[in-house]
């Protein structure tokens, strides 16, 4: 029984859609087409607008290329009496650095560095060059 109540339901609403019309545009498409359209062509504001900011960038440019550099002043600064010139090389490293981790003498090396400058590395090998590893002797290492 509630089938058919349901049925009577939607053949009520399907017959009340199917009454329905379409009312017309309140707007017309091609009247608010031509409106924006002459809308746009007002140029009054935006063109004023480009032509200052473009006046400006160009008086600005040319004062940019125009303007001379400016002067270079020295100034001459005295030396500082309790700063002491350390002209003694670094000491090297100790013996006990081959024993310890890499990343320790990387610290210890950066310390240098920091201290002295690039004359806080160590001194480079004396002329005993060893010759590239070829490519089987790296295999081999592996």
């Amino acid at each position: 029984m509630s089938e058919r109540s349901e049925d009577r339901e939607l053949t009520s609403l399907a017959s009340a859609l199917r009454e329905l019309r379409p009312m017309p545009d309140a707007m017309d498409r091609a009247v608010l087409m031509y409106r924006a359209g002459r809308a746009s062509a007002r140029r009054g504001v935006w063109v004023t607008t480009t032509l200052f900011s473009s006046a400006v960038a160009v008086v600005l440019g040319i004062t940019l290329w125009v303007r001379p550099a400016p002067p270079v002043v020295y100034v001459a600064v005295p030396p500082d009496p309790n700063a002491s010139v350390s002209a003694a090389p670094p000491p090297p490293l100790p013996a006990s650095a081959p024993e310890r981790g890499a990343w320790a003498r990387y610290i210890h090396l950066q310390e240098q560095v920091l201290l002295h400058g690039l004359d806080g590395l160590p001194a480079s090998p004396s002329n005993t060059e060893e010759p590239s590893p070829d490519v089987e002797s790296l295999w081999k290492s592996l």
